[in-house]
């Protein structure tokens, strides 16, 4: 790894009420900041951490920072923090930047489905896709495309069917009445609050966490445009094809405990960090898809059991996400840690349990873009983080 040459982003969780992400080098500065309070819940209804800040950022190649309001909005911010656009829809925890410059990003609204002895109100995920201009373009449903495989459909009514026999569905017949609006069922951060409120978030099944636009596979399993997902109750990755609404390929349960971040890899593979809520140890996964086989692993000795991810580098490191112990580190392919810096944050008000969701390495070309005009939230990030080198390299045990 160059030093001096790689940047990352992230968003501390602890930034509510007026949000902000950073960008450090790989020396632990921060070169650049966004600061922007738009969309934010008010504070006298107490939200929850998981509606509080921004839920994930990306930088796009000219310098604009995506910024998902949970549940609420997408913002789209240029480099000075100005807004260019806001887009009003129940986004949360990914998104991902197509080839025509369209936006695709996870959306959620409730949905009625069928269970045994009657019905349940889901939290159907969707694929919204937006125009480079914010307005909407498309939407997907998850439950819609995935049911159309015969096993993931008995594996999505199974999970309905547990919470049913364990007394807690999500009833339509009880709850109907608090959802349905003039227009068909209503959704946002108020109705998601709502029914995750409900004793072991029933409705919350199809949490789906990941989103990736595929090039072609190599050996042909998917074609150039379909969508890799994760979907972390489930412990499922999925790879779906959003104009044939059909599942290309699909992996995880019974191998795969909580996961986040699955990504394509140049030679067909695909890149998985496994939280591994059930072992109470995390791991990185490689996976062949061809043959459903794990092709390499690597255990940090962590546990991260909520958000955190991996990804690779264009130097063919991988870039590990801890986000509960509020850490990033990077190993080689041999396991050596090759970097590691520790973030915290000083609060102002309650804290999340992850320090922030996920670090992410941020497009070359976006550089020439930051550093200019973000002079007020740089100096609100630097009075609120610190972010500290660890300088270690060790071998893996």
């Amino acid at each position: 790894m160059s030093l001096g040459n790689d940047l990352f982003v992230f968003s501390p969780s602890a930034s509510y009420p007026r949000p902000f992400a950073a960008v450090i080098n790989d020396h632990a500065r921060i070169v650049h900041a966004w600061s922007s309070p738009i969309g934010q819940p008010d504070i006298e209804t107490s939200p929850p951490s998981y509606l509080r800040g921004w839920n994930h950022v990306e930088v796009a190649p000219d310098g604009s920072l995506f910024a998902i309001v949970p549940l609420h909005a997408l913002l789209k911010l240029a480099p000075d923090s100005t807004l260019t656009w806001r887009a009003d829809l129940p986004a949360h925890h990914d998104l991902a930047l197509g080839p025509h410059g369209q936006i695709y990003v996870l959306t959620e609204e409730p949905r009625p489905v069928p269970c045994t002895g009657g019905s349940h109100i889901l939290l159907d995920n969707s694929i919204t896709v937006l125009n480079p201009d914010g307005q909407l373009r498309d939407a997907h449903s998850l439950y819609e495309i995935l049911t159309t495989d015969p096993d993931l459909a008995t594996l999505i009514t199974g999970a309905i069917n547990r919470h049913r026999n364990a007394g807690r569905t999500a009833d339509t017949a009880v709850l109907a009445p608090r959802l349905e609006g003039p227009n068909g069922w209503r959704r946002g951060r108020d109705i998601s609050r709502l029914l995750r409120s409900r004793p072991g978030s029933p409705s919350d099944i199809l949490h789906t966490n990941t989103l990736e636009i595929l090039p072609a596979h190599p050996a042909g399993l998917w074609a150039a445009g379909d969508v890799l997902v994760s979907l972390r109750d489930l412990d499922l990755i999925a790879v779906l094809d959003l104009r044939a609404r059909a599942v290309r390929w699909w992996w995880g349960p019974g191998e795969l405990s909580g996961q986040h971040q699955p990504s394509a890899q140049p030679s067909g593979t695909i890149l998985v960090f496994d939280n591994g809520r059930g072992a109470g140890r995390s791991r990185v996964l490689e996976i062949e898809p061809v043959t459903r086989t794990v092709v390499w692993q690597y255990e940090p000795g962590l546990f991260c059991e909520m958000a955190g991810g991996c990804q690779r580098l264009a130097d063919g490191t991988i870039l590990i996400s801890d986000a509960q112990a509020g850490r990033a580190l990077i190993i080689d392919r041999d396991g050596r840690e090759r970097w590691q810096v520790q973030v915290s944050t000083h609060a102002t008000g309650a804290r999340s349990r992850a320090e922030f969701y996920r670090f992410s390495a941020i497009p070359g070309t976006a550089a020439r873009h930051l550093g200019t005009g973000d002079r007020p939230a740089r100096a609100l990030t630097e009075s609120r983080v610190r972010c500290q080198l660890v300088q270690t390299i060790r071998s893996a045990p």
